[in-house]
């Protein structure tokens, strides 16, 4: 199970790789305040964004003391 900081990370190096924020944007089918807000951690990544990065978001429940 990957951490926020590791899916941001692959969100910041797919938008080197795009060449830009609003490039990156343009391909996934979102806006470029989406991808920034993601990016300053303002906002969780979620259908689009994860789709591409060929990631779910999955939630769970842990018993305490387990």
């Amino acid at each position: 199970m990957l951490t926020s900081a590791q899916v941001v990370k692959r969100l910041r190096q797919a938008t080197v790789d795009a060449g830009s924020q609003a490039a990156l944007a343009r391909e996934i089918g979102v806006s470029r305040a989406y991808i920034s807000d993601i990016l300053a951690g303002q906002r969780q990544p979620y259908g689009r964004v994860l789709t591409y990065l060929g990631l779910t978001r999955k939630q769970g429940y842990v018993r305490i003391g387990s």
